[in-house]
């Protein structure tokens, strides 16, 4: 077997085995920053930032979260190269890839949006705001992330679902589960159906991985 034929195949694999990181880092980060006050509690905010552990929980939990974001774009390219090569539609390829990188980036937002203040303190020592300011930017990261970023999740996994069908890239089962998936994010706002998302991801990127041919020497 070939130099070049091995590194073709290493290089189809990875951003599969990417895909699989982009769960794992953005739940992890998303679970270790997730540890803030209930909403009503306006008066604990404040207090809550105060605390170093707590600061430093979500300064690593936005890292990891970023990390997996980017994990997300390396999938998203070799997904897009494999259903291109497959010979699906350009259409679906191109859309696959544009709602895909449009939650990358909101989903970058989002992730910003919920640790301006604890990363302002960490890295600058600036001031720690009122808790209706660090309140609102919570807000306004996971509105960011669950509302305009489950949207655009929805649009790439329908694309990516109807794009898989066409050329048997993925099995019938899950490209259906995909369509499902993709309605369920117009729910907005709720978190259960932008988790179906997550785990839709995991799973096409296992088994697109599986179905990589492995190069034994």
């Amino acid at each position: 077997m070939s130099v070049a034929t091995r590194k073709s195949s290493v290089t189809a694999r990875l951003p599969m085995i990417a895909g699989i990181a982009f769960v794992v880092l953005f739940v992890v980060g998303f679970v270790i920053s997730a540890d803030t006050p209930d909403p009503d509690e306006r008066l604990e905010w404040r207090r809550w930032y105060f605390d170093s552990g707590h600061r430093t929980s979500a300064v690593v939990g936005m890292y990891l979260m970023l990390l997996g974001v980017l994990a997300f774009v390396w999938f998203l390219a070799g997904l897009r190269q494999r259903l291109s090569e497959g010979g699906a539609s350009d259409t679906l390829v191109s859309l696959v890839f544009g709602a895909g990188l449009v939650f990358a980036i909101l989903a970058i937002g989002g992730v910003i949006a919920r640790s301006v203040v604890p990363a302002g303190k960490v890295f600058v020592d600036q001031s720690l705001p009122g808790g209706d300011i660090a309140q609102q930017l919570e807000g306004l990261g996971f509105g960011t992330l669950l509302i305009p970023g489950a949207l655009a999740a929805g649009a790439f996994v329908a694309a990516a679902s109807a794009a898989s069908r066409q050329i048997g890239a993925l099995p019938a089962w899950l490209t259906i589960a995909g369509f499902v998936v993709a309605v369920l994010q117009l729910i907005g706002i709720l978190f259960f159906p932008f988790a179906l998302f997550v785990l839709w991801v995991l799973v096409a990127a296992i088994v697109l991985l599986a179905r990589t041919p492995r190069v034994t020497t």
